[in-house]
């Protein structure tokens, strides 16, 4: 069930109506569980069995733990959940590496493949239960008591299937309370609502057709086909999960729950550290927390440390070599800048120096999207070649697709200053009007394309 269709809103605004009309915090609970559940179903039904059965499991692993802060739990619990994601993610990748090996080695054994079949939103779920053990564990939170709290908690749909991934200790308080409607943050949830609709029908699914066709025939193109198509689904990347994301924190908000947001324009970052601080915020914070730290963090074999996570933040991403390669690749460049990090004046105070850096960073989070987006090693190679080896051909300018990047560029920054906070609701009225009325032109104009959110699939 999109975001961007009439199913949902027919499916959210009763649910919000009726939320609002409930005296009771109980009530309001059941009602955020059932209508969970039925925008999971809906994609699947079968799926929604092993949501409660994860929802079950990790209530009662949590309960346990308060009776008895147990490593040994903590560890299988964690184990358990990876078990699970594990199993419909990696088993069929797993299973054809071991039997490219075997065939390599001439070894008549094969490993038969597991049909692969991903639940939606299995990698987010898991991530936030995970978390809620290790958390539970470390003391920083106290096992919940309440199943019902708990369950919505897991499953609250405006976040359940991609993000952000929420901590028990921001969200669980939140809904022990009775939430009292709030007209400014309603306002705002409104906006952030219509902003991220505009973001993903208006801008991702119309940059999505120029990126897929340069992904789906690279040998085709031109050099300047190439980088335009790389630019496409660069942002187009970017706008479909910032759209994503500022849609799930503005449902949230018309319901007087917090949700953190997800970006902060990251292609504006001057180093790749600072990139991760800004992209995908809450699964960055998840790595750190719960892999780099742990594993040593800065204090000793940071090399490896960061190696380990980035390779597994590549994997979570996707069960293909081509996300590790991504993860690999970023992880190295964390440690070039770790080991040469840029002291000189010019690069640090000058405005030349600074937009040298952006661009620097910009356009090497690019290469790295070709692994991403590439379907095999051999179409990014290949992709590579178009970009940057001779001849270089430059006919095939869309200009409108450059019209729209440049335009995008220019004003995300804008628009990432009216998502926090208050920020659209303390702008002057006619300034709210012409960027309502703008984000509903785009909605309109490009409303038939139904394109699903990327980020679905991970």
């Amino acid at each position: 069930m999109l975001f961007n269709t009439l199913t949902f809103f027919a499916l959210f605004l009763p649910t919000l109506i009726t939320y609002w009309l409930l005296p009771w915090q109980r009530f309001r609970l059941i009602l955020l569980l059932v209508a969970s559940l039925v925008f999971y179903a809906y994609h699947h039904w079968p799926s929604v069995i092993l949501l409660i059965f994860t929802i079950t499991f990790n209530y009662a692993v949590g309960k346990l733990q308060t009776t008895k802060n147990s490593k040994f739990l903590m560890i299988f619990a964690v184990i358990a959940n990876f078990s699970i994601l594990a199993w419909f993610k990696y088993a069929a990748f797993f299973a054809q590496n071991i039997n490219f090996i075997f065939g390599s080695l001439k070894v008549d054994i094969a490993l038969p493949i597991p049909p692969t079949f991903l639940p939606l939103g299995i990698s987010f779920f898991t991530f936030q239960v995970v978390a809620y053990q290790i958390d539970i564990y470390r003391r920083e939170v106290k096992a919940e008591q309440s199943f019902l709290t708990f369950a919505v908690f897991k499953c609250f749909f405006p976040q359940l299937i991609a993000g952000p991934i929420v901590r028990a200790k921001d969200f669980l308080p939140q809904l022990h309370k009775k939430i009292y409607f709030d007209a400014i943050s309603f306002h705002q949830g409104l906006w952030l609502i219509l902003v991220g609709l505009a973001l993903k029908v208006g801008v991702a699914d119309v940059l999505a057709q120029f990126a897929d066709n340069a992904f789906q025939s690279p040998e085709k193109l031109s050099t300047i086909g190439a980088w335009t198509g790389l630019y496409a689904y660069a942002f187009q990347l970017y706008a479909d999960f910032w759209g994503y994301s500022t849609i799930a924190v503005g449902l949230a908000a018309l319901f007087g729950l917090a949700l953190p947001l997800n970006f902060d324009t990251p292609y504006a970052s001057l180093s790749i550290q600072e990139f991760w601080r800004r992209w995908h915020i809450t699964l960055s914070v998840w790595f750190r927390d719960y892999v780099y730290i742990p594993l040593g963090g800065n204090r000793h074999n940071q090399i490896t440390n960061l190696l380990i996570t980035m390779s597994l933040a590549g994997l979570w991403h996707g069960a293909g070599w081509t996300f590790i390669i991504w993860g690999l690749g970023h992880g190295v460049w964390l440690i070039l800048e770790h080991k040469f990090s840029i002291n000189n004046k010019f690069f640090n105070e000058t405005k030349l120096g600074r937009f040298l850096r952006l661009f620097l960073v910009f356009h090497c989070v690019c290469l790295l999207w070709v692994f991403f987006r590439a379907s095999s090693i051999s179409i990014a190679s290949e992709y590579f070649a178009r970009l940057l080896l001779p001849p270089f051909n430059t006919s095939q300018v869309p200009t409108i697709l450059i019209f729209w990047l440049v335009i995008f560029a220019i004003f995300q920054k804008y628009i990432a200053k009216t998502l926090s906070k208050n920020n659209f609701v303390n702008l002057p009225l006619k300034k709210q009007w012409m960027l309502c009325l703008l984000s509903i032109y785009l909605i309109l104009v490009y409303a038939g394309a139904k394109v699903d959110f990327i980020y679905f699939t991970f």
